[in-house]
């Protein structure tokens, strides 16, 4: 095992990647993002290290010009640490995202991981807010913003009534999908809401005339028709 130079992921990547974070996403991507990447980094995690650090800096700027709010800037500068002994696959903490050595040596293939702990970083949702929010957001930016191959990792094709849009992470991130399909722009009122702190239950009504409940029972009824289509 060795440890990574930062630097030399940092300005390896530099010269082919400077077109993402530079003009490409408007006036927010326009401004310079870097990524360092810490912790042990072995031969063999090099390539997904690689991988993520491609991913960053296609993804990022994308997040910020959707999801940064007015008033606050989100981080230009992300610090990646390669962990052993995580309990989870990846978390976020402000500026800095942990991703777990053994997940990504069993699952090398799991990079869009970062794409879902980036949207965290810009979120910055206050402590109030339901979690199922904030894990449906969060993988409802992962399927948009990538990358857009992504092995073992969907959202159900179809809902069940068992299951609730606040069973958080994909079931609420397909309930976003597809409510963003019906009534565009749903989820960037909702995602203010909960930057604001003001979120709650009855902003979907406000937002789209119907109850969260209501348009719960017609996404599984619509997403089971469309199963069951030829």
């Amino acid at each position: 095992m060795f440890l990574m130079s930062k630097w030399s992921v940092k300005w390896a990547m530099a010269a082919s990647l400077i077109g993402f974070c530079t003009g490409q996403w408007g006036m927010a991507a326009q401004e310079s993002v870097s990524l360092t990447i810490s912790g042990e980094v072995s031969p063999l995690m090099a390539p997904v290290a690689g991988q993520l650090t491609a991913l960053f800096y296609e993804s990022y700027p994308r997040l910020i010009e959707r999801f940064e709010k007015p008033d606050r800037s989100a981080p230009r500068h992300i610090r990646l640490v390669f962990d052993k002994g995580l309990t989870v696959p990846a978390y976020c903490s402000g500026a800095e995202i942990h991703v777990s050595v053994e997940w990504l040596t069993q699952h090398p293939e799991d990079v869009a991981l970062l794409t879902h702990e980036l949207t965290h970083a810009v979120q910055a949702y206050p402590p109030n807010g339901p979690s199922w929010m904030t894990e449906g957001i969060a993988d409802y930016a992962r399927l948009i913003y990538g990358p857009k191959v992504q092995p073992g990792w969907s959202l159900p094709a179809r809902l069940t009534q068992k299951q609730s849009y606040r069973n958080s992470y994909r079931i609420t991130a397909r309930f976003l999908q597809w409510l963003d399909e019906k009534h565009p722009g749903t989820v960037d009122k909702l995602h203010r809401l909960m930057q604001e702190g003001t979120f709650k239950l009855e902003a979907f009504q406000t937002v789209t005339g119907k109850t969260a409940d209501e348009l719960w029972q017609e996404c599984v009824a619509d997403l089971a028709q469309r199963k069951a289509a030829p």
